[in-house]
């Protein structure tokens, strides 16, 4: 009966889906607002934001055809070096 419990959770894990994994609680907040558009180009936060609403705004102040082509947010612990900025 363990084993049925412990099996998924930790695929979950391993596979990142587990609520938390690589977010900065888990919540998610505080930490760099980021989503990737539909051509998966990474835009990411210069600084980390506290919650849902102040990420929402960072997202407004990208410009119309970015936001246009986001295809999910969502919040990392660490801002990835790569990640362009609005």
């Amino acid at each position: 009966m363990r084993m049925r419990n412990v099996l998924p959770v930790a695929l979950l894990t391993a596979a990142g889906l587990l609520a938390g994994a690589n977010t900065a609680s888990a919540a998610g907040y505080p930490g760099f607002q980021c989503f990737k558009t539909t051509d998966r180009v990474e835009y990411c936060s210069d600084a980390k934001v506290k919650n849902h609403a102040v990420g929402a705004a960072w997202i407004k102040t990208c410009p119309a055809d970015v936001v246009a082509h986001i295809s999910k947010p969502y919040v990392l612990a660490s801002r990835p070096s790569g990640a362009h900025s609005c």
